[in-house]
């Protein structure tokens, strides 16, 4: 408990030393420049993010459900194959 005290403590102390009581910084507006053209897809990284995501969530639901690890062809399919298997019967 006593740890606790002192842990919360020094994260307080840390956070009030860190925050600047005044700041000097310039805001300057300017418009932004643009040039034409465009950059890559943003969706790529979500496409990615909720494969694995996909993955995790069925292997949880597989271990749950069947107690058993997801197949090859589960994991590559991003978990949808799972969503369409029959639970098994013990």
């Amino acid at each position: 408990m006593k740890f606790k005290k002192l842990t919360a403590a020094a994260l307080a102390a840390a956070m009030l030393i860190s925050v600047p009581a005044t700041s000097h910084a310039k805001v300057w507006c300017y418009k932004p420049v643009s040039h034409g053209g465009g950059g890559g897809s943003s969706a790529a990284p979500w496409i990615i993010i909720g494969c694995a995501g996909g993955v995790v969530l069925a292997a949880l639901a597989a271990n749950y459900r069947d107690s058993r690890e997801l197949t090859a062809a589960e994991a590559w399919s991003c978990g949808t194959l799972f969503l369409f298997s029959r639970p098994r019967n013990t």
